[in-house]
């Protein structure tokens, strides 16, 4: 099979990217466009975060008709999708169109939603591998259905559809002819029986959720419908959430770890076909090619990206390209808790707000900077110390992930956690884990792709005893945050 591409569709958090990776591994095509996340100001406490579901769509199908007009439809081989993963899309099965905003995984809304549902957390925890929270899926449809009368008067017509991103963009690429997702997706809607891979009529009943507005599970690497572009037809292949979509570019085997360093941070360690429940940890679920596929233990950072975005909008304006020079001239870094949205694994604490302290008359952008790095280092590494707690060790991180070129960063993570990290060539993991799936779907070879090239290690500089004043520090200062609620 001669000149063929296969097209990588990643829809993030505040981009709409395609990509087109030739039989070798090599990206020969990409483009991206900007998406907006709309947040509101009259919401109360709660976090809000959605998008305009019509902008997201018509600006990924314009990335992919920029990069299907650089290398020919004719020459492709096969269409992956992957798209965050707790987004949640509400469209009219007739028109297509959306009936209500796409809410963000950032989005707090549903925190009532989540509380009032008749489900015990542990109960939710042993079906789904997750937490009754307002991220995920399940409270923002019960949400919605309260609150956007014209999502509401959908699901009475019979015309509702709900689904993740990647779903809502394969109906599309289909004409509305696939109408599905894969189970790295339905988990994080709240619903799925990660034991079955079915949709569980006890969380179905807990939320008030018809199983008929829900997407068809499929596997990973699956057939999900034809998109067809100027007269030529090309498969869809792969539905993947991004996260898991990183973890096959890494090919992160079992006892593997990495950490992708995105608009949030997560800590991701491949635990084979043993299923492990830890409280403070999700249980994930991995790319399901054949089979059942592997299981994840998941730690999140709700606010990466998102957090250094927001010091430059309250002032300390900067951009990613300064940050390696800013810390590294910073001489004394605040302390800061970057909590948008609250604090993820281990804490699920919904309630926390960020915190800046630590100023002096000598204070200055750069050790804002520097502080907020140093935090986002410090986050991760309570993740792995308490997986260790539960015998989970993780002697050789990969990363990843934009952030990931940050050299301050990883520094300063190797360094707290006092082990090596490998970090990777390619950035754009997510479309490349997604290319490699299809590609085996399709008859290439990608065992020898180096789409993911590892760089050079990045090996702890600080004594162990040092690091461990510095993360004694950092609970401190925690535990100060918690007593100023």
């Amino acid at each position: 099979m001669n000149n063929k591409f296969i097209i990588a569709i990643d829809q993030g958090s505040s981009t709409s990217r395609a990509l087109a990776i030739d039989e070798k591994g090599h990206v020969a095509a990409r483009a991206s466009r900007a998406l907006e996340t709309r947040r509101q100001s009259n919401a109360g406490a709660q976090v809000t975060a959605e998008f305009d579901a019509w902008e997201m769509l018509t600006g990924q199908l314009d990335a992919l008709f920029a990069v299907l007009a650089q290398v020919g439809a004719g020459n492709c081989a096969a269409i992956s999708v992957a798209s965050q993963r707790s987004t949640i899309v509400f469209w009219d099965r007739l028109t297509g169109r959306p009936v209500a905003p796409a809410l963000s995984w950032q989005d707090g809304r549903a925190a009532e939603e989540a509380a009032q549902a008749e489900i015990a957390q542990e109960t939710v925890h042993r079906l789904t591998g997750l937490y009754k929270t307002p991220f995920y899926s399940a409270p923002k449809i019960a949400w919605t259905l309260k609150n956007i009368p014209e999502a509401a008067q959908a699901a009475r017509d019979g015309r509702l559809c709900v689904g993740p991103v990647a779903s809502y963009i394969i109906w599309h690429l289909t004409g509305g002819k696939t109408f599905a997702c894969d189970p790295t997706l339905a988990q994080r809607m709240l619903l799925l029986n990660i034991s079955t891979f079915n949709w569980e009529p006890q969380l179905l009943q807990a939320f008030g959720i018809e199983r008929g507005w829900l997407p068809q599970i499929k596997r990973t690497a699956d057939d999900y419908g034809v998109f067809e572009h100027e007269g030529i037809q090309v498969p869809v292949r792969v539905c993947v959430g991004d996260q898991q979509a990183a973890l096959c570019a890494l090919r992160i085997v079992a006892g593997g770890a990495c950490i992708n360093y995105g608009t949030g941070a997560f800590f991701m360690r491949n635990t084979g076909s043993q299923r492990h429940l830890l409280p403070g940890l999700l249980t994930s679920v991995g790319a399901v090619a054949s089979g059942t596929g592997e299981y994840l233990l998941e730690g999140p950072v709700n606010a990466c990206g998102t957090a250094f975005a927001w010091l430059s909008e309250i002032g300390f304006s900067f951009s990613t390209d300064e940050m390696d020079a800013l810390c590294e001239s910073a001489k004394e870094p605040v302390w800061f808790l970057p909590a948008l949205g609250g604090l993820g694994a281990p804490y699920w604490d919904f309630g926390a707000a960020p915190v800046l302290s630590g100023f002096s008359p000598r204070t200055q952008k750069a050790d804002v900077v520097a502080g907020a790095v140093r935090a986002m280092a410090l986050l991760l590494a309570d993740i792995v110390f308490y997986a260790e707690r539960f015998g989970i060790k993780s002697t050789e991180i990969k990363v990843t992930g934009g952030l990931s070129k940050c050299r301050s960063l990883l520094r300063a993570q190797a360094d707290i956690l006092q082990s090596r990290l490998l970090p990777c060539s390619e950035s754009e993991s997510t479309a490349a884990g997604a290319a490699l799936l299809a590609a085996q779907g399709a008859g290439i070879d990608a065992s020898q792709w180096e789409t993911m090239r590892l760089l050079p290690p990045v090996e702890p500089h600080m004594d162990a005893e040092e690091a461990e004043d510095l993360f004694e520090q950092w609970h401190a200062f925690l535990n100060w945050c918690k007593l100023r609620k």
